[in-house]
């Protein structure tokens, strides 16, 4: 999963049945990745995190990823291999992590697909900030948006929440598609539609900062991870 953009279609703990109970879209960017797993029945998070990908391998790719924020208080890393799918776009992860349901460390197998940004001809940047706590974490991938935001406690869980948005071009506008989490919490969680509804093109600080700046944006100073113009192929980096 090397794309700037990927959803998930498939998991199963082995050796189980593959399923997907989510609607997940995880973006990656600079070394910085911020993943968002809604349920489908009822658009709870199932799980959110957000932190830095390191490539482990080049042959299988192998990445581990840091948690700095996780609304399942997870801290210690996690590392997947992954391998081509049977589609193009397509590539499978395992490795074994702790199943929820049973407690218990075990294989699973994932198959993510990697997903063209929608609106990126009004909103050619990517980016990924966080601000100065290291407990809020805003990515924005074309026209795709996802903030989440953690509170106390390990992997910042308690009073977790979470935000995403699409650009919706019939209606010019920003348009959210999931609030969960703490409600209190929502409140102070920058969302593009509330900031910017009916706005195209370039945030002021977009065309001028870099890695590791710190902008003012949503009315809060944040640190940028990472910033990059989006080419016309964007499903992978």
């Amino acid at each position: 999963m090397s794309s700037l953009l990927s959803t998930r279609v498939g998991m199963r703990w082995i050796p189980g049945e593959k399923n997907e109970p989510t609607d997940t879209m995880v973006m990656n960017l600079g070394g910085w990745f911020i993943d968002l797993r809604i349920v489908k029945d009822n658009g709870s998070i199932d799980w959110a995190m957000a932190g830095q990908r390191q490539t482990l391998s080049e042959a299988p790719l192998t990445f581990k990823w840091t948690h700095w924020i996780d609304s399942r208080g997870s801290t210690e890393p996690d590392i997947g291999c992954f391998q081509p799918g049977s589609l193009a776009t397509d590539s499978i992860e395992t490795g074994s992590m702790v199943n929820p349901e049973t407690g218990l460390l075990t294989p699973y197998e994932e198959t993510w697909r990697s997903l063209v940004p929608v609106g990126r001809e009004n909103f050619p940047k990517a980016w990924i900030l966080r601000s100065e706590d290291g407990k809020t974490f805003l990515g924005k991938i074309g026209g795709n948006f996802i903030g989440l935001q953690g509170g106390e406690g390990p992997g910042s869980s308690l009073g977790f929440c979470a935000t995403r948005e699409s650009w919706d071009k019939t209606r010019n506008s920003w348009a959210t598609l999931y609030q969960t989490g703490e409600w209190s919490g929502l409140e102070s969680l920058p969302c593009m539609s509330s900031y910017f509804h009916g706005v195209k093109g370039r945030l002021e600080w977009e065309g001028t900062c870099k890695d590791g700046d710190t902008v003012e944006a949503f009315g809060k100073t944040y640190i940028v991870c990472a910033i990059e113009e989006l080419g016309k192929d964007t499903t992978n980096v």
